[in-house]
Order: structure tokens, then sequence, then C-alpha cells
């Protein structure tokens, strides 16, 4: 056996190894970055403590929270973990709770994409309200195959988002409500798990179970397609997002709206307004960039001229192409002339008031009445003459309350008779059969009238 010789500066060398830097928690790589199922970052959280072998409520006290900078998440107590978990769509958002939260994991993970786990590059173009659900949705056939195919089970970014409806590759609603238990699970809790529910801790991907859809029942041919658009137009947005240089700047939201209305109405917005069914005054300031419309907004309008949402804001992609405009106007709304304020006669008026106590008319009408026979607004007239309505309203409710008093008396003596003939004729006076037989049976609900069938009962057991 031959040694094979080497030189000492081989064996040995006196600079120091250079190792790697290591990371606090696993290095663990997210799900299919740069399509349009992309993990979200709640269940990054979930399944960084499934790694850990800990719960997600103690990786996020214990190990996360050190490194956030935001005050609010500070020594959580379980009173502030719970709120936490209470709004946990803000760490897939586009806000400071979400950016918090992915620089605390990529400090601890020494990762540098996992602001693609979330809306935080949309977060000049996209409103944060109604952007995402507080529940979890799910669709059980894709849980189903990634776990007979040995894939992680994981949940996308895209169920997260409030408009999509549906799973763009089954084309079915996706679920809300776990099929056993029946109940909703945040998107994070203390023991989230991938996949199964967090309340009874059943799998979610069993099929042919009587799971509750988000619009069970209701999707036409018609919406379902317009449904799987919705889901495939948000997913490419998804998609493209992590390949853009910058993020996309809010001023092509508002440019992009001028275009359009330029091309559907002619530049004149209230027509655009009208045909979308919103005020115009909100659609002036989208036009203006005063403001962002919301996604479900932006899905409509492009919905309607046939084009994505990710061409929708590039504006040169909206004037460049030709558009198929589809949206139709709605129906005229009738334009009733303005009819001028009504003089206030004050003098009649407060005849009629004052006739109205002294007749002695029975029922005495109320202020309604006394209101609509003027041709006046109850309000209006007890402005001018408090006093005035406050005593034909007392006097009204008095008779009324007598009244009452008068048919509680007149159902007590019924209930005694009818009970009475009941027992002559061997049948036991019970509250349904005497029920049936009384004039006014909802006066049951007056404790003398039960109090009174109950002496009846009494008595027919002696």
């Amino acid at each position: 056996m031959l040694i094979q010789a080497y030189a000492n500066e081989e064996l040995w060398s006196p600079e120091k190894l250079q190792l790697p830097e290591r990371s606090r928690l696993y290095h663990l790589l997210p799900v299919a970055i740069g399509t349009p199922f992309v993990e979200s970052l709640t269940s990054y959280i979930a399944r960084l403590a499934e790694s850990h072998s800990v719960l997600p409520s103690v990786l996020i006290s214990k190990e996360i929270t050190p490194y956030l900078k935001k005050v609010f998440a500070k020594r959580l107590s379980s009173r502030r973990l719970r709120a936490l978990f209470d709004r946990a769509r803000a760490l897939n958002g586009t806000g400071d709770i979400a950016m918090d939260f992915v620089q605390a994991l990529e400090t601890l993970t020494l990762r540098s994409d996992l602001c693609f786990l979330t809306l935080l590059n949309c977060a000049s173009i996209l409103p944060p309200r109604g952007l995402f659900r507080a529940y979890k949705a799910w669709c059980p056939a894709c849980y189903q195959k990634w776990r007979l195919s040995r894939q992680v089970v994981y949940e996308p970014l895209l169920w997260a988002i409030e408009a999509v409806k549906v799973c763009p590759q089954h084309h079915q609603p996706l679920c809300l409500y776990c099929p056993y238990c029946h109940k909703q699970s945040l998107l994070l809790e203390w023991h989230s798990c991938s996949g199964y529910c967090s309340v009874c801790g059943k799998w979610l991907g069993k099929l042919g179970t009587s799971c509750d859809f988000l619009e069970r029942g209701t999707l036409s041919p018609e919406e379902l397609t317009r449904q799987n658009w919705t889901a495939n137009t948000i997913g490419e947005l998804i998609t493209v997002v992590p390949r853009l240089s910058s993020p996309l700047p809010r001023g092509n939201v508002a440019e992009a709206m001028r275009t359009v209305v330029n091309l559907v109405t002619k530049g004149n917005i209230a027509a655009f307004a009208s045909r979308l069914g919103i005020p115009k005054n909100t659609l002036w300031m989208w036009h203006t960039g005063k403001a962002l419309p919301q996604l479900d907004v932006l899905l409509k309008i492009c919905y309607c001229l046939e084009i994505s949402l990710l061409d929708f804001l590039v504006p040169e992609k909206v004037a460049n192409q030709p558009l198929k405009i589809s949206i139709q106007k709605s129906p005229e709304q009738s334009h009733n002339k303005r009819i001028s304020p009504k003089c206030f006669n004050s003098d009649r008026v407060e005849e009629v008031l004052l006739a109205t106590l002294a007749i002695s008319k029975q029922p005495p009408p109320t202020m309604k009445e006394v209101a609509q026979q003027l041709g006046y607004d109850r309000r209006t007239i007890s402005r001018h003459f408090p006093e005035l309505c406050r005593a034909i309203s007392t006097r009204s409710q008095s008779y009324r309350k007598a009244l009452r008093l008068t048919e509680v008396e007149q159902s007590c003596q019924e209930v005694q008779q009818i009970a009475l003939e009941l027992l002559n004729r061997g049948v036991q006076p019970s509250e349904a059969r005497v029920s049936e037989l009384m004039s006014k049976p909802g006066y049951l609900r007056y404790q003398a009238v039960r109090a009174a069938l109950q002496e009846a009962q009494c008595r027919a057991r002696l």
C-alpha cells in the first residue's frame, strides 16, 4: 500500500478558516416564489415553527418578538398575542406590520426573499382595505394532491386575498369552514398547521366531505368564468412582482384611470361613474390620484375592458392596445324636478294641533297621522310646537296603553272560559289547545294571561 507524501504547507495553513454566517432559525425555503401559488408569510411562520417542533405562538413570542421594531409587538403577552392573531391578515399585507415581520424573519433566517410572501411591493397601488380575508380559505383538492405526491403542504398567498373565490387550478370554490367542526380558522393561530383545522385538528384535504364553500350553490357558469379570471389575473400580478426592478409607482393607477375614462366616455367622469355604479366624487379622487381604488373595483374595470390587472397598472399598455369596451351604460335614472321647499304655514298647523287636542275622537290620532294630514314632516312640526306635539303623542299612547290593559283582561277571562270548556269535555287545557281556541293567541305572551292559564291548569289537576 503506497502512502502519498504531502508537503507541510499543504497540511497546515496559518490563515484562519472563514466560516459562513450561521442563522438563528432554519434557512427554510419558501414555496413557489415567482409563481401564482407563492406561499403566504403566515403560512411560512407556521411551517417555520413546525420545522423547529414548536408552536407558532412560542416561535413568535420567544424568537421573533425581540427582533421586531414596532412597539405594538414588544413583550407580547397572551392577550397581545391574541390580538396579533386576530389581525394576522396584516402580516401578508402592505403595511408596517408586514414589513416589520419580514425584516425580523430575514434577520433570523438569513433569507432575502421573504418580502415576496406578502404584497409589500404593491403597497403603492393597492390600498389595504378589503384586500385580505381574516379567515383561512383553501382548496381541498390542492391539499390532497400535495399530500399524496409528498409535496410541501402550505397556504398560498392567493388564497388569503379577499377577491379570490375559486381555485384557478381545480376551478372550484374555495372552502371557508371546516367540514367536521364547521368553524372558521384564523390565518395564524396558537397552534396553526398548514392543511389542518386550527380548531379541531382534522385534515382539510379530504375530498367528498360536506364542506361549506365561499360561494356554495351560487356560482353560475358566467360567474365561475369571472372568478377564474379574477384568480388568474391576481396570480399574474403576484408572479411578476418579484421580477420588477422597482415597485409600481402610485401614479400609474391615476394615469390608467384617466386613460380608461377617455376611452370609454371621452373624458366624462360622471358618465363613467354612472356606468360603474359608484359616486362620481369617488371616481374623481381616483382620477386625480388623491385616493386609490380598492382591488375589487380595479378588477371590475379590468374585467369589463377585457384587460389583465397587470396591463392596467402599466398605462402604456392600456393606451396602446385595442380594448373591447363592455361596460354597459346603466339605465337612465329618472331625473325628477327638484321640489321647491314648502312654505310652513305656522298658523294653520297650530290651529289643527289645538283642534286635535280638543276633539274626543276615539281612538285619538297619533302625531304621525296628524303630520300626514298637514303634509309636513313630524320633526318639522315638533320644532315649531313641541308642547302641542308632546300632548298629542301622550294622549295617543295613554289610550293605547289602556286599550291593551283592557284586552289583556279580556284575554285572561277568555283563557279561563276556554279552560273550563275543555275540562267539561274531559280534555286537559294545555297551552297549545287553549291557544288554538283563543281569538288573540298572541296575548299569551303577557304575564297576566299566562298566569290565568296556569291557574286554570292548577284547578284542573285538583
